[in-house]
């Protein structure tokens, strides 16, 4: 029996939905779905790309900084490539495997760990959520005194 015969025939009660108007509304779904994530895309990117920018550490520098090695290695390889750019290892990024806090106060740190493999070496500002909304305030520029 076809879906229109069978709607014919039974009685509808209120609120509920045939399945044709079920598949329209799903469909509609999806394009709020797919809008959300081109939003999310639009919006997100171009912040964290100052974010990173911003938070991303000359050669030269030294100090508590955040480090980002491959996926792939292994953390006893990530434990001697830091070790091998004069470093201690403070702690692991919980959420990212791939990312650790590391110390060293011999200048010239950052320049040794991305020698050594590393993908990315940040200030520690790349793991507060203050300094990314940051990235979104506008400041004025000082008023130079007379």
């Amino acid at each position: 029996m076809s879906d229109r015969l069978h709607d014919a025939s039974i009685p509808r009660v209120h609120g509920e939905v045939s399945n044709s108007e079920r598949r329209g509304s799903g469909l509609k779904a999806r394009h709020w779905v797919a809008a959300f994530v081109v939003l999310l895309g639009i919006t997100w990117v171009p912040l964290l790309s100052v974010h990173l920018h911003r938070t991303t550490l000359r050669d030269t520098d030294s100090g508590t900084v955040v480090v980002v090695f491959s996926p792939l290695l292994s953390s006893r390889a990530v434990f001697q490539k830091v070790i091998d750019a004069d470093g201690a290892m403070v702690r692991p990024v919980v959420w990212a495997r791939h990312m650790w806090v590391v110390r060293s106060v011999e200048p010239g740190f950052a320049g040794r760990l991305r020698a050594n493999g590393a993908w990315g070496v940040y200030s520690t500002n790349l793991l507060s959520a203050d300094a990314l909304w940051s990235c979104l305030r506008i400041t004025k520029a000082p008023i130079p005194k007379r």
